[in-house]
Parts: structure tokens; sequence; C-alpha cells
């Protein structure tokens, strides 16, 4: 619907987007707000785009260095699992391959746990510091910090792997 966007601006950067003279929304480079490593140990680099209500309308990843592509992995994978962020509140949590209270989920890739766990908190992580900074959806607390219950990547990816951990632990 847009046709033209602003430049970047403001803290965390984002992009004002126009249709006319109407504001749709704000437009952001993850890695302008963001730089969590992802498996290649670089961040990926994801264009998003947040309506007024602070809903996520489109992602699209720029640039990434993972490995997983040599694993099997191919980048309409990685397109299809970031699709899935469409539709979704820059302030839901989302929890990824797993059912959790609270949590919208979202399928994971198979056999890139790490990269879809980092590029899910790159997304929401970025996408939530631009909504609560230019006021889109409703009112939530700021984003400095982690949300209270918001674990790190690491902590989610392990939590997640307990049987597969416990099998490995019994076989050494």
């Amino acid at each position: 619907q847009a046709d033209r966007f602003g430049e970047l601006s403001g803290q965390p950067r984002a992009a004002p987007v126009y249709q006319g003279k109407t504001l749709l929304g704000y437009l952001l480079l993850s890695s302008d707000i963001v730089q969590l490593p992802a498996y290649s140990g670089r961040p990926i680099n994801t264009l998003i785009g947040l309506d007024r209500q602070g809903r996520i309308v489109g992602v699209e990843i720029v640039t990434h260095e993972e490995p997983i592509l040599a694993a099997g992995v191919s980048e309409q994978q990685l397109k299809s699992y970031v699709d899935q962020y469409r539709g979704l509140s820059a302030l839901d949590r989302v929890s990824v391959g797993a059912e959790r209270e609270g949590y919208t989920k979202v399928d994971g890739i198979s056999g890139a746990t790490i990269t879809v766990m980092v590029e899910s908190a790159t997304i929401m992580r970025a996408a939530r510091a631009v909504a609560e900074s230019r006021g889109l959806g409703p009112a939530a607390p700021p984003v400095a910090a982690p949300l209270p219950d918001e674990e790190p990547v690491w902590i989610t990816v392990w939590r997640e792997r307990k049987l597969r951990i416990g099998v490995l632990l019994a076989a050494l």
C-alpha cells in the first residue's frame, strides 16, 4: 500500500512509511537496533515493516552468513520461516517450535535451531523497540532490558532440548 518512505531517524532508527500523506507505519533494519550473533557469529540483518497498530506487516532477511544453507536448509525455508511473523504484534511473546502459555508459537526449521531462535529474538526485539518508541499499539514496559519473563536465547534452546541433553548425559 505504501508509495513512499521517509528518512531513517529517531532512536531507535526507523523510516516512516506513507501512502500519499497518510502515515501507514515504519520500516526498520534490525541491525540498526539489535546485534544478536547467530550460529555464524554474525547478526542476521532483517528488514521489518510495522503498521500504526504495532503489527508486523512485512519481514525480509536482507543479509546473513549462516552456514545452514550448506547443510540443506534453503533460502526458501528461511523466507517461509520469517513470513510467520506477519500479523504478529511487536509486543507478542514468541515461542519457536514449542507451545508455551502466553506465547505465540511459530514453527522452526529442523537443523537450524540456533539460527531461527536468534532470528526470532532479532525480529521481536527490534520491532518492539520501534513500536514502543513510536507509541504504536498498546502501552508496554520499555525494552533497554528484556521483559522480566523473557529468557535469553541460549536458555530457551537448552530448555527445549532437555530430553536430548538428558540422553547425551546418560550416554556419556
